[in-house]
């Protein structure tokens, strides 16, 4: 007998999003505070998923705001 499972949609904490522009003022006060900061660090900081994390810590970096090591 074989089981088969129906996929019903995303967890819900998939379909909630973080407004960017928010998410980048926090990451950047928060850097402003602890100058470094390891990813995980941030990442444990701010209620976001690591996607959005990422593309905020790269508009940081674009705009010359951040640099990492």
């Amino acid at each position: 007998m074989v089981e088969e499972w129906v996929v019903v949609g995303p967890h819900e904490y998939l379909l909630e999003t973080a407004d960017l522009e928010e998410l980048e003022k926090k990451v950047y006060e928060a850097l402003k505070k602890g100058k470094r900061m390891p990813l995980s660090g941030i990442w444990r900081s701010a209620p976001c998923h690591l996607w959005e994390l990422d593309a905020v810590l790269k508009r940081l970096k674009d705009k010359g705001l951040v640099t990492e090591e």
